[in-house]
């Protein structure tokens, strides 16, 4: 009795500490990192996103990268959850409405070129920094519109993080996909009458390795997405775990969401470029930088090396077959080199093993 006394204790004591873990959760994700400039409090001169039944709409430049209009998207679907008012989105045009939303990224979207060199925002802040963005709000930005909300990016990554600074202002916490945070309802939306500057980052590339991911993250991988096409160029064995474009896509906007750059894919039995070849392309669309784990170089996973010469010529291995290897990451270099990559230079032997039974030594030699 006292055992099972004991372990009622521990389920209570584990179900209490997790709800005090998600509620902290729930109440930090409207203050973590910046300052908050989203109130639903009306105050003199706020910007109205969102009153009275109606959304701000939205406008953005056709030029503009791909990655930052789909973030710009997700934060119209993200005011549609918020408010149950989906914001109008137009390209090019100005709306019809005098109070509008703009995003875009300083040298790539006209709209805020054409505010630039109005004198309306003042690129000298921020331009030319890395992952840097304002989010101010701007009197008579363009003829018929007497203020904007302008969100306005250094850079891609810059323009992107402001977007979603504003996603999670708003109440949107990065990890409702993930973690299932509810978002509540609120009868209005509210810009404080200010400039907000946030970057550059003190780190440059901050972001995650999915290593281990073998079983707990695979076998719901296989549960939710099933398994890669079997192929014979490029070469997929049956029994792999379908870590494509459906799984990454959402790992990759929750990345951005809390302003996260970089990332090292599964690995274990998997290939990133090859499982799905969209899996490259779209990782540098949304704006993450690539690479690959200290034991794999050049955007070649070890996988890749395995369903080619495994059979015939057993485990990677520079030491014996220098040119084959060298001829290997040359492929992978030049099929990513389009796309926004850290190449790893290190080597070791197939699974963290050593390359030769002598040790390093026997490799530099």
């Amino acid at each position: 009795m006292i055992l099972k006394i004991n372990n009622i204790r521990n389920i209570l004591s584990g179900i209490i500490m997790l709800g005090f873990l998600f509620q902290n959760l729930l109440n930090a994700q409207s203050t973590f990192g910046t300052e908050q400039i989203i109130s639903s409090e009306k105050k003199r001169k706020a910007f109205e996103i969102y009153a009275e039944g109606h959304s701000a709409p939205f406008l953005i430049n056709s030029k503009e990268w791909p990655g930052v209009s789909r973030a710009f998207r997700d934060l119209r679907t993200d005011i549609g959850k918020v408010t149950a008012s989906l914001p109008e989105l137009v390209t090019d045009k100005l709306p019809d409405s005098k109070e509008i939303i703009v995003a875009g990224t300083i040298g790539k979207s006209d709209l805020i070129d054409r505010l630039v060199k109005a004198g309306k925002i003042d690129a000298g802040r921020i331009a030319g920094k890395w992952e840097t963005f304002s989010i101010q709000i701007v009197k008579r930005p363009f003829k018929g519109i007497k203020r904007a909300l302008v969100i306005t990016g250094s850079d891609k990554r810059g323009t992107i993080y402001g977007i979603y600074d504003l996603s999670r202002q708003i109440g949107v916490s990065p990890w409702y996909w993930w973690a299932d945070v509810p978002v509540g309802r609120k009868t209005g939306l509210y810009a404080a009458p200010s400039v907000y500057i946030e970057g550059p980052p003190s780190v440059k590339y901050m972001g995650i390795f999915l290593n281990d991911e073998a079983p707990d993250l695979t076998n719901w991988i296989r549960a939710k997405y099933g398994y890669v096409a079997v192929s014979d160029d490029p070469p997929v064995p049956p029994g792999v775990a379908n870590y494509g474009r459906e799984f990454y896509t959402r790992l990759f906007e929750l990345m951005l969401r809390l302003k996260a750059n970089y990332l090292w894919p599964a690995m274990w039995n998997n290939a990133f470029n090859e499982d799905d070849p969209e899996n490259p392309r779209l990782a540098d669309e949304y704006g993450i930088v690539m690479g690959n784990s200290h034991q794999e170089p050049m955007l070649r996973a070890q996988k890749e090396w395995d369903r080619r010469h495994r059979k015939k010529l057993g485990n990677w291995n520079y030491a014996k077959y220098p040119d084959i290897m060298e001829a290997f990451w040359r492929e992978g270099t030049r099929r990513n080199s389009k796309y926004e990559s850290i190449i790893t230079i290190g080597l070791r032997g197939a699974d963290d093993t050593p390359m030769s039974p002598e040790g390093p030594e026997a490799n530099m030699k």
